[in-house]
């Protein structure tokens, strides 16, 4: 279960071969999309690039 403070990963691997940068999260909300399902995404910060993304939380894991 992701929560705030968690370390996440995506699940997805890259071209390459490799999997996603590591990040922290940083805020949880839960939204609603145009079809009218309720799903949770993840305010995200990655270190090594310095930078905060939204991710939707079901394509994430929890590494820490």
């Amino acid at each position: 279960m992701i929560k705030v403070g968690s370390m996440v990963q995506s699940k997805y691997r890259l071209s390459s071969g490799k999997y996603g940068n590591r990040g922290l999260v940083m805020e949880m909300r839960n939204t609603v999309n145009h079809a009218g399902k309720v799903g949770a995404v993840a305010h995200v910060y990655y270190p090594k690039t310095r930078t905060f993304g939204w991710v939707v939380a079901k394509d994430m894991k929890v590494v820490a």
